[in-house]
C-alpha cells in the first residue's frame, strides 16, 4: 500500500475514536513516558501541541513544567518548511499556527536552540515496530531531527492502533529512540538495549 493510502486509513481510523478513548489512553501513555529514564534525565523537552486526535500532550507540558524541565514546541514556518522550537512556560500563552495547530507565541516566547535538546517528543500518523514513523506528509519532522544532535532522544507517542510491523518508508526516514504506547513502549535497533 502506498503512503497516501495507509496515511489516510489510520487517520481515518484515529478520527473515529472517541475522546474518552483518545483521554484515557493519553493519560496511560503520559504515565509510561514520565517513567522512563531519558525523560528523569534529560533537561530540555521539545514537543507537540497534539492535534485531530493526537496523543494528548497538554499534562505532559504541565507535568514537565512542574518538574523544572525547559519545554518547547515548534513554531512551522510554512514557506521554508522548517520547525522553529520556542519556549513553552504555560499553555495559557499558546497561539494557532499553521495548519490550525497550537504553537508557541513567537513575540512572548524564547526561541530554544537545538543544541540544547535533549529529547524530541514527535508526532506521527503511524510507527513500525523498529520505530521508524510515517508522518502527515509535509517532511517538517525529517528535516528537522537530521540537524539535531547525534545524541538527542527521539519518542514517538501513539496509540497501539497505529503500530504495525512495517510502514512504508523511505531513505530519508528518521527512525526514533522509542515509541510508546498504552500497552508497551518499543526500543529502536539503534538502542543496542
Amino acid at each position: 500500500m502506498i503512503k497516501k493510502d495507509f496515511r489516510k486509513n489510520v487517520l481515518n481510523i484515529r478520527k473515529n475514536k472517541s475522546e474518552s478513548f483518545i483521554s484515557i489512553k493519553s493519560k496511560l501513555i503520559l504515565e509510561k513516558l514520565l517513567s522512563m529514564n531519558c525523560i528523569k534525565d534529560s533537561q530540555n523537552i521539545m514537543l507537540y501541541l497534539d492535534f485531530n486526535n493526537e496523543v494528548k500532550t497538554d499534562n505532559l507540558v504541565n507535568s514537565l513544567i512542574n518538574l523544572n524541565k525547559v519545554v518547547s514546541s515548534p513554531i512551522t514556518i510554512v514557506d521554508s518548511k522548517e520547525l522553529t522550537p520556542y519556549r513553552i512556560t504555560n499553555l495559557n500563552n499558546l497561539c494557532v499556527g499553521a495548519y490550525g495547530i497550537r504553537e508557541p507565541n513567537e513575540n512572548t516566547s524564547i526561541k530554544i536552540d537545538l543544541t540544547d535538546i535533549d529529547v524530541v517528543i514527535v508526532p506521527a500518523v503511524a510507527y513500525d515496530k523498529n520505530c521508524y514513523r510515517l508522518g502527515y506528509g509535509g517532511g517538517y519532522y525529517d528535516r528537522f531531527l537530521s540537524k539535531l544532535r547525534m545524541d538527542a532522544v527521539l519518542i514517538g507517542l501513539a496509540f497501539d492502533f497505529q503500530v504495525f510491523d512495517s510502514i512504508p518508508k523511505e531513505d530519508h526516514d528518521v527512525q526514533l529512540d522509542y515509541v510508546v504506547t498504552e500497552s508497551t513502549i518499543l526500543y529502536s535497533s539503534k538502542n543496542n538495549l
